[in-house]
């Protein structure tokens, strides 16, 4: 990715950033996910992410302006940000000054964790609500955890759509908060890679050469959503994030052995 040329890697990284783009705008995220897990097995994260991220914010913005109506303000200002924010900031240093390819495998079994936790949960509900001071002190501990793994990674999406399902049952209001939140971290994202030279002209002209795949992705994913009852979105998400998230173990495994081996 370092011209601006339309082969056939650019068409590879075009049909991926497709269909990330159509699985946000259709559920409220996953985008980032699926360019962590899959288009950066082959473009170096440090490469990809700034070309992505510009895009990623154009997608956000889209759908959160839309359907700006569905937005839980109150749920973003009170419970995510204020941890999420600290988290990002951490997260963005990390990124960096350490190498930090080994935290993925973490993530990825993270990520697989809640997602068979979810699954569960939509399958067989529990008998009674869920809550308490421990669930809500864990759910605290996730946003923070989020916050530093989308600073490292440009990735929180498992981890905050697991904090947010116990609050935003509804689907629009789902989608339409997690899109805002996005935009916000989206931009703290690309305000920081603007800052240390990341975010370049080069990088900005790749991203224009991928802008359809963000447009077609939101066409297509807004009919989708509106389309799919939610039941079967999230059951559907639930498994693409255990299969993320065991790629992305996966990938992270030669960097945990150079780790355990260089101790």
């Amino acid at each position: 990715m370092t011209d601006v040329v339309v082969d056939a890697a650019t068409l590879g990284l075009a049909a991926i950033l497709t269909l990330a783009f159509l699985t946000e705008a259709a559920i409220g995220f996953g985008s980032t996910l699926i360019v962590v897990s899959v288009a950066a097995m082959f473009v170096p994260l440090t490469t990809l992410l700034p070309t992505y991220q510009p895009l990623a914010v154009g997608l956000s913005l889209a759908v959160a302006w839309r359907e700006r109506a569905h937005i839980d303000g109150a749920f973003l200002r009170r419970r995510v940000l204020p941890l999420m924010v600290p988290g990002l900031v951490v997260g963005m240093v990390l990124f960096r000054i350490w190498r930090a390819e080994a935290l993925l495998f973490l993530v990825g079994v993270a990520i697989a964790g809640l997602a068979l936790v979810e699954l569960r949960r939509l399958l067989w509900p529990p008998a009674t609500p869920e809550g308490g001071v421990a669930s809500r002190l864990l759910t605290a501990v996730v946003l923070l955890v989020a916050g530093v793994v989308h600073g490292l990674f440009g990735t929180s999406g498992p981890l905050v759509v697991w904090a947010a399902s116990r609050t935003l049952e509804d689907k629009a209001r789902f989608r339409a908060t997690l899109s805002l939140l996005w935009l916000i971290l989206g931009v703290t994202l690309v305000v920081g890679f603007v800052v240390d030279g990341t975010l370049t002209s080069s990088t900005l002209g790749r991203s224009a050469v991928l802008l359809p795949t963000m447009v077609l992705g939101y066409v297509l994913g807004d009919r989708v959503h509106h389309a799919v009852p939610q039941r079967a979105f999230r059951l559907g998400v639930c498994v693409l994030l255990i299969v993320a998230g065991a790629v992305l173990s996966t990938r992270a495994l030669p960097a945990v052995v150079a780790l355990l081996g260089g101790a």
